[in-house]
């Protein structure tokens, strides 16, 4: 059980980020890992940062 501390500390760390829930089709998953990615969030957030980053020189 965490202490009133780790709780704390938790919620902060937690505080630095936001949420999103997305579905893929079957099989994608299993397409990103064997692309070599540590992880689906990893590559996740790789892919919106760089659409965001062109979207946004676009816009400019």
């Amino acid at each position: 059980m965490a202490t009133e501390a780790q709780r704390k500390a938790i919620y902060k760390y937690d505080d630095k980020f936001e949420r999103v829930n997305c579905r893929l089709k079957k099989g994608t998953k299993e397409r990103i890992e064997k692309a070599g990615y540590k992880s689906i969030n990893t590559f996740i957030v790789s892919a919106v940062m760089e659409k965001l980053e062109k979207e946004e020189k676009f816009l400019k």
